[in-house]
């Protein structure tokens, strides 16, 4: 049990649920259902995507984790470096599997996602922004997968276009939270910028979120009842991270699994 937990813990297993509910939402969008065979599939691809990307981040970053999370699974001794990059292997085949049965184009999207992952955790995230926003496109893309599984792929941009700049606040909050264990090592936007330059870079996210949000809650109006509690969670987290205090990127998580829970709550009570 204590290994289970451990690894759930490298996954991510909080981001892997979010993944799998991304796809649903975003197959619901695009056909109305999440009914069906291809939407479990897609739902398998993108939350083994999540656990490559998760697992092969903590093994790159083991050695910096023991001062800036030194309660993760690899610092901990929880785990040793080889689970972390084993669980990168079958993660990996597993989601190229999922996708197989879907179709070549998605196989080819799910290998170039992987490679960008791999080159996220080795070289991009080392550079700041680079990585920051790749890691941004790769969360957004459950929506894409869901609807890719309803035959629709092209439905999902509203969806990909609101979570992007979210997630990117998400991982500038993340960065400035961690400056003082990246520093030495990598240029995010805190170190190379200041903590000032990238206070503004999350508030700028934060409202072209709300930007991108917006046309949908002029096409739903009773979206903008239940969205109120993501916004607000957007809002507590702006205000921490410009104060300088922690629990900004949890926060931004909460935001987005209400936002998206606020769309199909939108949808029933039309």
């Amino acid at each position: 049990m204590r290994s289970l937990k451990a690894l759930l813990a490298l996954v991510r297993w909080e981001n892997v649920l979010l993944s799998v509910s991304g796809v649903l939402l975003g197959a619901w969008w695009a056909r109305g259902s999440v009914v069906g065979s291809a939407t479990l599939l897609a739902a398998g691809a993108a939350a083994a995507l999540t656990a490559v990307a998760n697992a092969e981040n903590d093994y790159r970053d083991r050695e910096i984790d023991r001062v800036a999370h030194p309660e993760r699974p690899l610092p901990s001794g929880a785990l040793q470096p080889v689970h972390a990059r084993l669980t990168v292997v079958v993660a990996a085949v597993l989601a190229l599997a999922c996708s197989a049965a879907l179709g070549l184009a998605l196989v080819a999207v799910t290998l170039l996602v992987i490679g960008v992952m791999l080159a996220y955790s080795r070289i991009l995230k080392a550079r700041g922004l680079a990585g920051n926003v790749a890691v941004a496109v790769l969360a957004s893309l459950p929506f894409a997968y869901g609807a890719w599984a309803a035959g629709r792929p092209l439905d999902s941009l509203p969806l990909v276009g609101v979570a992007i700049p979210l997630h990117f606040a998400r991982e500038i909050a993340k960065d400035l939270e961690d400056a003082g264990a990246d520093a030495a090592t990598r240029r995010t936007l805190p170190v190379a910028h200041g903590i000032g330059a990238a206070r503004m870079a999350l508030i700028a996210a934060l409202g072209l979120f709300v930007a991108m949000l917006w046309p949908l809650v002029v096409q739903r109006p009773q979206l903008g009842a239940f969205v109120i509690p993501a916004l607000f969670l957007v809002a507590i987290a702006a205000v921490r991270a410009w104060r300088g205090r922690r629990g900004s990127p949890s926060l931004l998580k909460a935001a987005m699994a209400c936002a998206m829970a606020s769309l199909v709550l939108a949808h029933w009570h039309r």
